[in-house]
């Protein structure tokens, strides 16, 4: 076995021990300074953005009326997602869900005073959603994104949602979605999956549009045109 040279030893016994200069201690630290700088300016970065996002309003308004709007699409959301009643004599024996065809019916004749609405909608304003409008509200699986619906809607199920979408090359089949799980195929339109509704806002009539000025302003000239065409009436007895 070779053994070192006793002048070798000494001089690495010497090296091991003794004090660094400290041009040699501050090239060492400072590429742990360097680090320990980048990651604390990452943690501000990532504090401020999520104070950025903190501050934006949430994606879904609780409209206090058994609805819920997304702000992103302008859909108006029935809130409660496991109703079971959506209509005077509904037959689903307490249960949301329901094959694809009931689910059609369901929803077209639901309207307020039913699944806690207070909205005033009536029958025929509802509908299934499309496939991708169930797929926007979907939890995202990346995992990138919050799920705001996850904590907007109330008593989501893990089961499959019903679309409105057909296939194609299937048209008894339709698509279905998983909102937990942000997953969606097709099925036989006989297998029984839950109900989630989905409308569009009712656009306000002319007259509601209208602000008071104007409508006093048009009633204002409505009765100068009938005092004006009155003695041409009258002249013409």
């Amino acid at each position: 076995m070779l053994s070192m040279p006793k002048s070798a030893a000494f001089a690495a016994l010497l090296l091991l021990f003794s004090p660094l200069s400290a041009a040699a201690e501050w090239h060492m630290a400072k590429p742990l300074k360097d680090l320990f700088s980048r990651r604390s300016a990452q943690a501000e970065e990532e504090k401020k953005q999520e104070a950025a996002e903190a501050a934006k309003p949430a994606r879904f308004k609780d409209n206090n009326d058994g609805t819920l709007t997304d702000r992103r699409t302008g859909l108006l959301w029935l809130k409660n997602a496991n109703c079971a009643d959506f209509f005077e004599g509904d037959r689903s024996g307490g249960r949301n869900s329901r094959s694809w065809h009931e689910a059609r019916v369901a929803v077209s004749r639901l309207g307020d005073g039913f699944c806690g609405l207070k909205d005033g909608s009536q029958a025929g304003d509802w509908r299934l959603p499309t496939r991708e409008e169930l797929l926007e509200i979907s939890k995202d699986v990346s995992g990138e994104k919050k799920w705001e619906a996850g904590k907007a809607l109330l008593d989501i199920q893990s089961f499959y949602y019903w679309s409105s979408s057909v296939g194609d090359l299937y048209p008894d089949y339709a698509f279905y979605v998983s909102l937990a799980l942000g997953i969606d195929s097709y099925a036989f339109q006989l297998n029984s999956f839950h109900v989630l509704p989905v409308r569009r806002p009712k656009q306000p009539t002319k007259a509601q549009a209208l602000p008071n000025s104007t409508k006093e302003e048009t009633n204002a000239v409505r009765g100068l045109q009938n005092a004006a065409e009155e003695p041409v009436r009258q002249g013409g007895l």
